[in-house]
């Protein structure tokens, strides 16, 4: 080892750094430590220096390893606490998992066996199920059994009837009534039926107990006289109830019959030498006339045969025009005749069959010219005998001995006027041509979207009447059988699917059940649609469902008015199904055919996927091809095609009604042919046996026809074929192509063409040839008339005349086509010339082609926006908008422009009330679409404008009263407080306090302190609102449209209300008195009522029974003007007449009893009226037996009586009884149990029994407050759900219409 020399250290390096260690030197570590830790003394004694430096070295490696140990000793122990600590978190949550893991096991056992039990509780329902399937179907077995019965002994009782009625006639036995039990129930509805215009039998009814308003009060008030709909002898009682059609079938028949034939048809006779006149006529005259008619939404045809020389003219060419203008004739609404001196070939017989053979028929008019007019020379014996006879049967007008054909056509022009107006329903005071000014007044002022359109729903009626005509019904009857299963079947079903391919007869079968359906299940409300083309109106889903909701509101009581807007109809349509069912007991059908045809079809009717009302069943019709998925799933019947058995069947039946027979083997021919079952559809059957028949009545052989008919296998070819004889038969060199000219326009139009604008379109067309070629047209199932327009029967016509005159090389003329009927609609594009008809269809048409520009000029004019807009066709409005590229806003600035710049240019018909008129139908249009800032806007506007004129207007109050509407929803209750208040003083100083205007607006400001919480406010208008509508809906139609109608019904009975004094003109000015006492105009329905009664004393003597009709009215009349001291008199008057002319229990006479014992009660005369009272219950029992509700209402008014009288003890037993027989017949919850309850409890309180009064007040309210939130609840929340999306809230108040 080296000594301690060999430590050397550094000369400039850090001191005690040893900078070289001999090789001998092996040390563990740094030998050499850290500065300061040597000592550098002197030796000890005795003490090398290497052992001094070892001992020091190994003593601080000692301390250093002992440092290093305690401090890995250290951290070692501290890893081993956490280990420790968590070794016991980790057995903590240990046993935690293990606790949940054992809970979990018990839930999955518990779930287990719950799933058992669930398991073995859905077996248990579904065997109860079957049971219930099973015993479901044993009593419809049985129903059926006692319906069939029922029928039966029905019958039976009717025939009898019949015998004993006939019996008692030839015995001479008068006034004597036999009653059906059939009639029992509508005896007092329907009041005296041998008198039509009886009505006012109660024209103020005893008040009904069950308004929500009444039992929503925290105090008690007196007894009140119970309300029965089953004791309203009078039908404009049924008015109050919503049911118009109750009362205008006796009413207005008339009227209703005019409606349905939309052409006004004069047909116009004039020999060649009076061509003058008729030149003259057509060229000055007739389009005055088609613009009047037009206006109306009717069509004005004119229709003149020219005469051709007759020495041309073989026996069969003469016969054949005899039956063409015989057809004509008539089918004619009036009668127009140009005579001078001399007659044509056919004038005699025009003559006879128009008017000599039955004067009176239809209006007439005779244009005699004067024959000595330029020298005339001659006049022939039949032209002055003709004349002769004319002046002998009168009843025609005669304009004779004119000089000049300008003078006679002028003549004949106004007196053509006069008659339209008075057809149209006109006063005859209005000048001729433009827009009529009341008319868009009328359309603004009162309700825009009208409740309901009579034209539509004709429209449809004629739809279904066309749908009838047919003798196919073979194997209908097993299809009835189900579709009367589904409607009696209980519960909520889905809709059920009428399948087959077009041709199948689904229209046929549907129309053939709802006829079944209406006349026997009268209980049920039937609604129907069907569908045409799909370009067609018809085919708007959105028009469909307005046109249904519009149905559904004439059976509620003061019904909203529709709104336009498509998504509100759409989600309101199905509660009110709801709503209405529940007043049918048959609930509602609704049957839709050719679904499938519907625009958005899938979209639009959405609602049929979810759960239908419970008393609602839904039946459509679809193609089989054309079915969409989500329909799938509904129950369907197919309809297959004929089976051979009934295509022979259908074969003989056709042709035994058309007296056509074929022999063995052309039958045998024919049945084989027809084993394709494109060959076995109804349709191809009867175009096939039709033109058969055609053919058989010329020259063609039979055989060679039906071997030419037999080589086209489908519906269409034949058409094809059917479409190329009738060029053949009826085309020559003069008017080659007509027929596809004509073929090719009804192709282009929308919803068809009328003959009128035919004859525009075609001017080369001569009624010789078009009456001829329709007439085969129409027996060849190729064309048909609905609603005055002529379109396709089919749908296979319409693809057979595209095939033929449509595609390829006629694709030029189907587009001049097009282009000729945009030119003749453009031409009544200006102001006081647009139509509905131009409103339909021009824009439509332009669509089409593609020209946008001219589109949005068509749709922004503003007439073509009021038609669109008051006809409800705001979805087709704003899809017109939305194809020109403008949103919602921007069409409304494009109309605000609009009434902006002819409001700077007004003259014609732009006048100040008109413009007035035009804002105020904007803003409500907007206010629909939910754009509430511009209808403000434009609402303000119209209001500015009509202050102008007069600020005392009750257009000024329509303004306001709009205006506070909008302000309401947005929450700005003051405003709107000040804005009805403004409305309201307008309305109250223009008109009574009692007209309907104030009260709509009490109704609303009503409303607006409701949701104020202002009930100290609201209550007294509540009620002065209920005793005013109380007073005011028994004599005011519910729709705008039904008061019109009965505006033309008096105008037409005023022509006749002239004459001598016979009891026919005295039953007309009955009936013009009840006209016009409906429309409020009481002192002119005095006038005629008293004018009536003064002439039926003078020709009938003073008992007859239409004596104690007219008294009954007049006294009725003054007891509603609260002329108690005039009526009473008349009352007695009656009563005495009719309990001498009739039997006791007649319902004449119990009507007149009840009116004459209401009117002493409201005197006060006590004693005068019990006995009448009852009277009334004996009568009642007599008629209906103990048990009947009627008896009960009588009961409860008798009841009432002696409570006024303060006889309780007599009332309480009365009272009871009522109850018993309510609760037995209507059940526990209904109306007229909660009214007698609440009567009970005014007499329990009366009496100081407080404890009972309460109970039976309670279940009086709760039975009321159920019956009142079964509907509201919904409609509330679909409205608030609506209007959200606009202003962030619901709507507070009732659409301000």
């Amino acid at each position: 080892m080296g000594t301690g020399s060999s430590f050397v250290r550094g000369d400039a390096g850090e001191g005690g750094v040893v900078t070289r260690i001999p090789n001998e030197v092996k040390p563990r570590r740094t030998l050499l430590p850290s500065r300061g830790s040597l000592t550098l003394g002197r030796k000890g004694k005795g003490a090398s220096m290497r052992s001094a430096l070892s001992v020091e070295l190994e003593n601080t490696e000692l301390d250093r390893l002992r440092r290093d140990f305690e401090t890995y000793k250290y951290s070692k122990q501290t890893e081993v606490a956490d280990l420790a600590k968590k070794e016991k978190k980790f057995e903590s949550e240990n046993r935690r998992l293990r606790a949940e893991l054992q809970a979990l096991q018990k839930t999955c056992n518990k779930l287990r066996v719950e799933r058992d039990l669930a398991c073995d509780s859905e077996y248990q329902a579904m065997v109860r199920a079957n049971i219930f399937e099973q015993d479901r179907d044993k009593v419809q077995h049985n129903f059926k059994i006692f319906r069939e019965t029922k029928e039966s002994e029905i019958r039976d009782l009717l025939k009898s009837r019949r015998d004993l009625e006939v019996t008692l006639q030839n015995a001479n036995v008068p006034h004597i009534s036999v009653k059906t039990p059939s009639a029992q129930s509508t005896t007092d509805t329907n009041g005296d039926t041998s008198n039509v215009g009886d009505w006012w039998t109660a024209l103020e009814s005893e008040p009904s107990l069950g308004s929500t308003t009444q039992l929503q009060s925290l105090h008690l008030r007196g007894p009140e006289f119970a309300y029965n709909r089953g004791d309203n002898e009078s039908p404009v009682i049924n008015i109050n109830n919503g049911d118009w059609q109750g009362i205008s079938h006796s009413m207005l028949t008339p009227f209703y019959q005019e409606v349905e034939s939309r052409v006004i048809t004069v047909y116009l006779s004039a020999p060649s030498n009076m061509q003058a006149e008729v030149d003259i006529f057509k060229m000055e005259y007739e389009s005055e006339l088609e613009h009047l008619c037009e206006m109306e939404g009717r069509f004005f045809l004119l229709v003149h045969f020219t005469v051709d020389n007759p020495k041309e003219l073989t026996d069969d060419d003469l016969l054949k025009q005899h039956d063409i203008r015989q057809r004509q004739l008539q089918q004619a609404t009036m009668f127009l005749a140009f005579l001078g001196g001399h007659t044509d070939r056919f004038t005699a017989d025009e003559y006879s069959i128009a008017h000599l053979m039955n004067p009176g028929a239809r209006p007439a008019v005779f244009c005699f010219r004067n024959p000595a007019y330029r020298n005339c020379k001659g006049h022939d014996s039949e032209a002055s005998k003709l004349k002769e006879l004319v002046h002998e049967r009168g009843r025609c007008k005669i304009i004779g001995n004119y000089d000049d054909p300008n003078q006679g056509a002028k003549e004949a022009y106004r007196e053509l006027t006069r008659l339209l107006r008075l057809e149209l329903g006109l006063p005859m005071d209005e000048k001729n041509g433009g827009m009529l000014e009341h008319e868009l007044q009328n359309s603004v002022s009162d309700d825009m979207c009208i409740t309901w359109d009579a034209y539509n729903n004709a429209d449809q009626l004629e739809v279904f009447e066309l749908a009838l005509v047919s003798t196919c019904e073979l194997g209908f009857e097993k299809h009835y059988e189900r579709l009367n299963d589904h409607v009696i079947a209980a519960g909520p079903l889905p809709p059920y699917l009428v399948c087959g391919p077009s041709g199948s007869g689904k229209s046929l079968l549907l129309a053939k059940w709802i006829s079944l359906q209406q006349k026997h299940a009268r209980s049920s409300l039937i609604l129907y649609h069907f569908v045409g083309s799909m370009k067609s109106c018809s085919a708007d889903a959105v028009n469909m469902i307005r046109r249904m909701t519009a149905q559904l509101l004439q059976y509620v009581s003061s019904p909203p008015p529709l709104t336009s807007d498509p998504a509100r109809l759409l989600e309101e349509f199905p509660r009110w199904l709801e709503r209405v069912s529940t007043k049918f007991p048959g609930g509602i059908i609704l049957v839709i055919d050719s679904m499938e045809q519907l625009q958005d079809a899938e979209s639009n009717m959405q609602w049929l996927l979810d759960p239908l009302p419970v008393d609602v069943r839904v039946i459509v019709s679809v193609s089989a091809d054309a079915r969409p998925q989500a329909w799938r799933s509904w129950p369907t019947l197919h309809l297959e095609p004929l089976t051979p058995k009934h295509v022979k069947e259908l074969v003989r039946a056709e042709c035994n009604i058309k007296n056509f027979s074929l022999s063995s083997e052309q039958q045998s021919r024919l049945l084989s042919h027809c084993r394709m079952p494109s060959t076995r559809l109804p349709l191809y059957i009867m175009v096939l046996i039709d033109e058969l028949i055609h053919f058989n009545q010329t020259i063609i052989d039979l055989d060679q026809k039906l071997e030419v008919c037999l080589k086209y296998a489908d519906t269409i070819e034949l058409y094809r074929h059917v479409l190329e004889t009738l060029e053949i038969e009826h085309e020559g060199v003069a008017n080659r192509g007509l027929l596809k000219r004509i073929m090719q326009i009804i192709c282009c139009s929308r919803n068809g063409i009328a003959e009128s604008e035919l004859f525009h379109l075609v001017p080369e067309l001569t009624w010789l040839f078009w009456a001829s070629l329709m007439y085969d047209l129409i027996n060849r199932h190729v064309l048909n008339y609905r609603a005055g327009l002529i379109f396709f029967a089919h749908e296979q016509v319409n693809e057979a005349v595209q095939i033929r005159y449509c595609m390829g090389v006629h694709e030029k003329e189907l587009a001049s086509a097009n282009q000729l009927l945009i030119d003749h609609f453009s031409n009544s594009l200006r102001p006081g010339y647009v139509t509905a008809r131009v409103a339909d269809e021009l824009p439509w048409l332009i669509q089409q082609t593609g020209d946008m520009e001219k589109l949005k000029m068509c749709i922004s004019d503003l007439f073509v926006f009021q038609l669109l807009y008051s006809r409800g066709c705001c979805g087709e409005l704003i899809t017109y908008w939305q194809n020109v590229g403008c949103d919602k806003n921007a069409m409304a600035m494009e109309y605000f422009n609009a009434i902006k710049k002819a409001e700077e240019n007004l003259g014609g018909v732009f006048t100040l009330p008109r413009i007035a008129d035009m804002y105020e139908l904007l803003g409500r249009f907007l206010k629909d679409l939910g754009l509430l800032n511009q209808a403000v806007i434009s609402l303000n506007r119209a209001l500015e404008v009509r202050e102008s004129i007069d600020p005392d207007h009750p257009s000024v109050a329509q303004c306001f009263y709009l205006l506070g509407g909008l302000h309401g929803q947005w929450g700005k209750f003051a405003t709107a407080e000040a804005y009805f208040k403004q409305a309201l003083d307008i309305n109250g100083s223009a008109f009574s306090n009692e007209h309907e205007s104030v009260v709509k607006v009490l109704e609303s400001l009503a409303f607006l302190y409701r949701k104020q919480n202002k009930h100290d406010q609201a209550e007294p208008l509540q009620k002065r609102v209920a005793a005013l509508k109380k007073k005011l809906q028994p004599f005011n139609v519910n729709s705008h449209g039904n008061i019109n109608m009965l505006q033309k019904r008096a105008l037409q009975l005023e022509e006749l209300a002239t004459g001598p004094d016979t009891p026919e003109l005295a039953k007309t000015l009955n009936e013009l008195g009840v006209l016009y006492y409906l429309q409020n105009k009481h002192s002119t329905s005095e006038a005629y009522f008293k004018r009536s009664l003064a002439m039926r004393e003078a020709t009938q003597g003073s008992d007859h029974p239409d004596i104690a009709q007219s008294l009954n009215n007049l006294a009725s009349l003054y007891n509603d003007r609260k002329q108690f001291d005039m009526a009473e008199p008349l009352y007695e008057r009656a009563l005495k007449i009719r309990q001498k002319t009739l039997p006791e229990e007649h319902p004449a006479v119990a009507a007149t009893i009840k009116n004459l014992a209401t009117l002493y009660r409201k005197q006060g005369k006590f004693d005068l009226a019990r006995p009448l009272y009852e009277q009334a219950v004996e009568i009642r029992e007599k008629t209906f037996g103990e048990k009947h509700p009627s008896v009960g209402t009588a009961l409860v008014n008798l009841a009432v009586l002696h409570c006024q009288q303060a006889k309780h003890g007599d009332a309480l037993p009365l009272y009871e009884r009522a109850l018993k027989i309510y609760e037995d017949v209507f059940g526990q919850h209904h109306p007229q149990v909660a009214e007698t309850l609440r009567n009970l409890a005014v007499l329990r309180y009366e009496q100081g029994e407080y404890q009972n009064a309460a109970q039976l007040y309670k279940r009086a309210t709760e039975i009321k407050e159920l019956d009142a939130m079964s509907f509201t609840s919904k409609s509330i929340s679909g409205s608030s759900v609506a209007r959200n999306s606009v202003l962030g809230h619901s709507t507070f108040f009732p659409d301000p219409r």
